[in-house]
């Protein structure tokens, strides 16, 4: 896969909206780094489970395309994608991925601050299946809930999160399926 691919890899907003059940979606921030000092989080290592692209992506210097888009509904979708110039680079992201997703400890409550309001949140444990990661952290008290997962493909590396008051799993692997697609090999 071409690194100037990257961006035509994500998914648009009618489809996404679709896939999360939301209307009126709305794109709040594209990248095209690594978002490793994004939001405020403590204790700062479970960043990598709420955050996508801030962990793995970041290994040498793959070519990253990423928004995030959030609908009238609450729901939000985040979707990412790094092309590295190695096949093998993809399986070391993803060890660094599930790696740093683990120095938050599953039930471990910790905080993201939104405006003046530290919410608090917590992770559940985190699935490999076939080299396809995912985990979840949960609100502490609320439905609201996020679902992270990270899958490689040939010279890339998918990462996607759904955030709402459902289950946000198949949502969010239903986007790095579609993605996925799109990568030839």
């Amino acid at each position: 896969m071409p690194p100037a691919d990257a961006k035509g890899l994500l998914l648009g907003l009618p489809e996404l909206g679709e896939i999360i059940g939301d209307t009126d979606l709305k794109e709040s921030q594209s990248y095209a780094e690594p978002q490793l000092m994004a939001g405020k989080i403590d204790p700062y290592n479970c960043r990598y489970r709420a955050i996508a692209s801030s962990s793995g992506m970041s290994l040498g210097n793959p070519a990253i395309a990423g928004n995030v888009s959030r609908g009238v509904g609450g729901q939000s979708a985040t979707q990412a994608v790094a092309i590295f110039e190695k096949p093998e680079e993809v399986a070391e992201a993803l060890k660094t991925i599930k790696h740093q997703w683990g120095l938050c400890p599953n039930g471990d409550i910790f905080f993201i601050e939104v405006g003046s309001e530290n919410l608090r949140w917590v992770p559940y444990p985190i699935s490999d299946e076939g080299g396809r990661l995912g985990t979840t952290i949960k609100r502490d008290g609320l439905p609201r809930n996020c679902h992270h997962v990270a899958v490689g493909k040939a010279n890339a590396v998918v990462e996607t999160t759904v955030c709402g008051d459902g289950d946000g799993a198949p949502p969010a692997n239903v986007i790095a399926d579609r993605i996925l697609a799109k990568i030839p090999g």
